[in-house]
């Protein structure tokens, strides 16, 4: 640059003096160019927030929107199995059994409200006492006259009335899993119980195992005796695999 100055015949302090000028003027350029820049990446970082803030806001909004359903009917097929388990020590055997009685004497449904509540008074589920079967006749006649007393009460009821975790319009999945919890009868006792569920839901159907336990005191039930019978766990094990048809309610 001083060279370019000689040529215009200009004098060496004047020079100095102009370039430095010059020097200013370009840095001051520049550092309006930085702020330019860091306005425009602040403009455009506010405005992905913005954007994804309204979309956050529209996805809650949807789900809200899902919150509420048609109301459902949740029935049970003929390919539903009851069965209960309870352990026992056996006089010819070193280690303790199950003893495992099942039945397909089962019918009944779940009615959900619109938002996803129970309709309990048009719901239940009862199974056939008098169809229970396992591997010992003993055992089943046992259990018919005096434990459950089949002759007078031929069925255990339960009334569901509430889920507890259970999403809701009821997703599609390979993995629902939730409780329900009601009242169940059997003979002239009713007892709150909790079921946990484990299913899967194809849309139109739900199959899958509902399992919970009680004890036979919690029923006032007579434990089973014989002399092949050295004791009975007092926990009764009941599982329920099922497959139910989900139907629209009115």
């Amino acid at each position: 640059m001083i060279k370019l100055l000689n040529n215009y015949h200009i004098p060496l302090p004047y020079s100095f003096t102009i370039i430095v000028l010059s020097i200013l003027v370009i840095t001051g350029c520049q550092r309006d160019n930085s702020v330019d820049d860091t306005e425009s990446t602040t403009q455009t970082a506010a405005s992905s927030d913005s954007s994804e803030s309204k979309l956050d806001k529209e996805t809650k909004t949807a789900q809200n929107d899902n919150s509420t359903s048609a109301p459902i009917a949740i029935i049970f097929s003929d390919k539903t199995t009851a069965r209960y388990l309870v352990q026992e020590q056996l006089l010819r055997l070193n280690f303790p059994n199950n003893a495992i009685g099942t039945t397909k004497s089962v019918e009944g449904s779940i009615k959900f409200k619109s938002n996803g509540e129970i309709d309990g008074s048009s719901s239940l589920i009862q199974v056939g006492l008098n169809d229970l079967k396992s591997d010992s006749t003993y055992r089943d006649k046992y259990l018919n006259s005096i434990t459950l007393e089949t002759n007078t009460y031929k069925y255990a009821k339960f009334i569901p009335t509430e889920t507890i975790d259970m999403n809701w319009p009821l997703p599609v999945t390979e993995t629902l899993e939730f409780k329900l919890t009601g009242d169940m009868t059997i003979k002239t006792t009713t007892k709150r119980l909790t079921w946990i569920i484990k299913c899967s839901n194809n849309g139109s159907t739900l199959v899958g195992k509902a399992t919970t336990e009680f004890t036979f005191e919690d029923f006032n039930l007579t434990k089973p005796t014989a002399m092949s019978v050295v004791s009975v766990e007092d926990v009764i094990r009941l599982e329920l695999e099922f497959e139910a048809n989900i139907s629209n309610s009115n």
